[in-house]
């Protein structure tokens, strides 16, 4: 070699040395390659790892004969794609955590049904992206559903049914769009059934049967219009059955039975049941359901209602029509001697109060206060007003006054008591009617609440809870409350509204139309929680009518078209909200900003110049709310009724978290708002178009 290289002149020399060193070199490299694994044999050593695969059957020196083990699908490159296990092992012998999961990054098919796993699902199963089927079902899982469920976006199916999973749905599992069959049922799970459910748009089969679920069926499944199979049996689930589930067109099988269900049976479902002939299963048994069975369903359906009734006796139901004679007498002899008692009460009562008793239902007027330890409380409202003193009043409208009134039990109300004038005039006696209807039979957390009403010709009074802040309005136009209603406030407020509307047009039969969303009859608690109020005008919807009606409402915010048309739907307090809604964010009436929509100079307008300048910019936490808030407003203020989004759409939406906005608020047009340009950037998306 010596005198190889003595032999070599200068060039020959360099050539040389460049020769053996890049055969240095590249040994080196090999050597580098081959002790740092491949992705495929991590993949290869994970099976082997997990303990599940037997190693004398399946050889391991040939690393590309992984794809050809048992239960093993791999693609073209060799990497593994499917994964299908099944084992003979003792139950629970074999941890799901053994099988490292993380390593299979191209995994689209995980099945282990059935094969005797135990311990936790993995938090990190989340990280398989392309996951698109996951079968963990007859197993003996334990621990919660991890959250991390909810990031796998191609999932089709999953199954967790038949284990041993505690704790609550997670809420985020509805973000799985392209989910179409979703088992949970027999296992320990509690808690309600999230009520975003309705995102789950391409869902088919929904199964939670055998858990603890309580709550009621969430109204938003009337928009999973490809659900066949609906499986909610052995759980907790309480309150009426919502007849929308008698208007999915392609449900075949709905079982509901032992729960604690409780109302009439929705003729819907008859009407389902004898138009879809390939409806196979339907089982409402063993619940509370009361009333008639709908005709066209047998009664063998609901067995173990007591209170359940047929056209003609049926094995354990009686007629509808049936009375024991019995049964008949004894209700006529307990009434009267219900009614001797009370009047052998009311005959010991003093006189004042029969004096005040009289002068309220001796014309056939209507009196009725509902005291918290169950006597009339008019007296003590007169005594605690000195007969409606003005020292007592924290507010005079154009048809009435508000007294702030504390009882003797302590309990502090607000009394609406109308002028003297006002009360004379029949049309403010019908207002003041509907509105002590209305609100006596609706229940919402932000809806106020009546505690009782009299109306006679000398004094006409609501009783509300009382709310400590006053009203938005009273709020936003001073300076130092305005300042302590920060955006968080404002936007938690502008929610509340939206979901007591939502409540009103949509949970409500018939459904309710409130007239008069304005800043004003919003009212503020302690906690500046909203509380819709002012009840007057509202009216209910007969979808057998016309609805026509005389214009009502407060000038600012009432929709557009009632000036030509004179027809109340929903979408009049839908626009009425977009108002207040952009008040609440402006600081004040948007009357400029409303004219200027149509015109040039709405162009040049930025979200951040109309913002309430009486608080500081809103910080990165806040502002995605606020801007969801400003889409919202501007859809709802659409000229065209038929362009406005639903309040039940609004309401959920407003429920739906979403991501961070690359968008500078400083950069965001009210012409953008206006023209929906923001729409696929939050979580309303095409929801605020229907």
């Amino acid at each position: 070699m010596q005198s190889f290289i003595a032999n070599l002149h200068g060039p020959e020399i360099w050539s040389a040395f460049l020769i053996i060193y890049s055969v240095i070199v590249g040994t080196q490299l090999e050597l580098g390659a081959a002790s740092a694994p491949s992705e495929l044999e991590l993949e290869a050593k994970a099976i082997l790892s997990s303990g599940w695969w037997n190693r004398s059957v399946y050889n391991y020196n040939d690393i590309t004969s992984h794809c050809k083990w048992g239960g093993i699908v791999c693609n073209n490159v060799g990497s593994i794609t499917g994964i299908t296990y099944r084992s003979h092992l003792n139950a629970g012998d074999q941890p799901f955590a053994t099988l490292d999961i993380s390593t299979f990054h191209n995994l689209e098919s995980l099945d282990l049904r059935g094969a005797g796993v135990g311990g936790i699902i993995p938090p990190v199963i989340g990280d398989l992206a392309k996951l698109t089927y996951l079968n963990l079902s007859n197993n003996f899982l334990k621990g919660v559903i991890p959250p991390s469920i909810g990031k796998l976006r191609h999932l089709v199916k999953l199954d967790i049914s038949s284990n041993h999973i505690q704790g609550t749905i997670p809420p985020n599992i509805c973000n799985l769009s392209k989910l179409t069959q979703l088992y949970l049922s027999y296992n320990s799970l509690e808690g309600e059934i999230p009520p975003l459910l309705g995102n789950l748009n391409n869902l088919e089969v929904l199964a939670i049967s055998g858990n603890r679920i309580n709550g009621t069926i969430p109204l938003s499944i009337e928009g999973l219009e490809k659900l066949t199979t609906i499986d909610l049996g052995n759980n907790l689930i309480s309150g009426e059955i919502p007849r929308q589930l008698g208007y999915l067109p392609r449900l075949d099988s709905l079982d509901l039975n032992h729960n604690i269900l409780s109302g009439r049976i929705p003729k819907s479902l008859a009407v389902l049941y004898t138009k879809n002939y390939s409806f196979i299963h339907l089982d409402i048994s063993h619940n509370y359901l009361k009333g008639p069975v709908p005709h066209g369903l047998s009664p063998d359906l609901f067995r173990g209602n007591k209170e359940v009734c047929t056209e003609a006796a049926y094995d354990e139901f009686q007629p509808c029509s049936y009375i024991h004679p019995v049964v008949s007498v004894l209700p006529v002899i307990i009434f009267l001697i219900i009614t001797l008692l009370l009047v052998c009460v009311k005959l010991d009562l003093n006189a004042k109060n029969k004096l005040a008793k009289t002068s309220c239902t001796k014309n056939g007027d209507l009196f009725s206060i509902w005291n918290f330890d169950g006597h009339i409380a008019y007296e003590d409202i007169i005594k605690q007003t000195e007969d409606f003193d003005m020292k007592y009043c924290i507010g005079t409208g154009a048809y009435g006054s508000v007294y702030k009134v504390q009882l003797p039990s302590g309990k502090v109300v607000a009394l609406k008591k109308l002028h003297g004038f006002e009360a004379e005039n029949p049309a403010f006696d019908k207002s003041f009617r509907n509105e002590a209807k209305v609100l006596s039979e609706i229940k919402h957390r932000n809806i106020v609440k009546l505690h009782g009403f009299c109306l006679h010709q000398r004094s006409m009074f609501l009783i509300y809870q009382y709310m400590e802040k006053g009203s938005l309005f009273s709020v936003l136009y001073d300076d130092a409350e305005a300042k302590e209603l920060d955006w968080r406030k404002r936007v938690n407020i502008i929610k509340g509204v939206a979901h007591a509307l939502s409540y009103l047009h949509h949970d409500c039969t018939p459904p309710i139309v409130h007239r008069d969303i304005s800043s004003s009859n919003i009212l503020l608690n302690s906690e500046w929680q909203p509380r819709v109020s002012d009840f007057g005008t509202a009216r209910l919807l007969q979808h057998d009518s016309s609805n026509r009606t005389l214009v009502a409402g407060t000038y600012g915010y009432i929709a557009p078209e009632l000036a030509y048309t004179m027809v109340v739907n929903e979408k009049c307090d839908v626009y009425s909200f977009g108002v207040v809604a952009l008040e609440t964010l402006v600081g004040s009436h948007p009357q400029d900003i409303l004219s200027s929509l149509q015109s040039a100079v709405a162009h040049g307008i930025t979200l951040c110049e109309v913002l309430d300048k009486r608080l500081a910019m809103p910080t990165t936490t806040v502002l995605i709310d606020i801007i969801d808030v400003a889409i919202v407003a501007f859809a709802c203020l659409n000229s065209n009724p038929c362009y406005r989004p639903s309040m039940q759409c609004v309401s959920q939406g407003f429920l739906t978290r979403r991501g961070n906005l690359n968008l500078p608020l400083h950069k965001i047009s009210l012409h953008q708002l206006m023209s929906q340009e923001l729409f696929t950037l939050t979580p309303f998306r095409n929801k605020l178009s229907k």
